[in-house]
């Protein structure tokens, strides 16, 4: 993402989402930085891909999660203050990936998840996601874990 193109960039201290305001977003977008309870980093942008002056609860969104040694991407369409679809992923995360997807998981909530193996015996495993919510104000929330 090329950060020169956005707007506003806030930084939420001891938060571990960002909260995005659709009605309000900036045509070139917005990025928070938020510390996770760890202290782990991240950044999130949320970047419409519509006309602004069209009804908020209806558009494309590029949603963009950075951190050290990793970048996720993906797209979701809103219809109705409803996510119906999440796509294009695209992901550079610098440790092998076992799979990595991104789903609807309901009207108000779609996922980009990542499953990760301890590369000797695969021992440990976790999964990763980037996830994006639609609040009950119709607010765009971005997790990570």
């Amino acid at each position: 993402m090329d950060n020169s193109l956005v707007s506003t960039v806030d930084v939420l201290d001891s938060s571990e989402s960002a909260i995005f305001d659709p009605t309000i977003l900036p045509v070139s977008g917005a990025v928070q930085t938020i510390k996770d309870k760890n202290g782990a980093v991240s950044n999130i942008s949320l970047t419409p891909l519509f006309n602004p002056r069209t009804r908020v609860s209806n558009g494309s969104y590029t949603i963009n999660a950075w951190g050290i040694g990793w970048n996720v991407t993906y797209y979701i369409n809103i219809s109705s203050n409803k996510i119906t679809s999440a796509n294009n992923l695209d992901y550079i995360i610098a440790m092998p990936v076992n799979s990595a997807t991104v789903t609807v998981d309901s009207s108000k909530q779609a996922t980009a998840r990542f499953s990760f193996s301890t590369p000797i015996y695969n021992i440990l495993s976790w999964t990763g996601w980037v996830r994006a919510t639609i609040n009950s104000s119709n607010n765009i929330v971005i997790t990570t874990n």
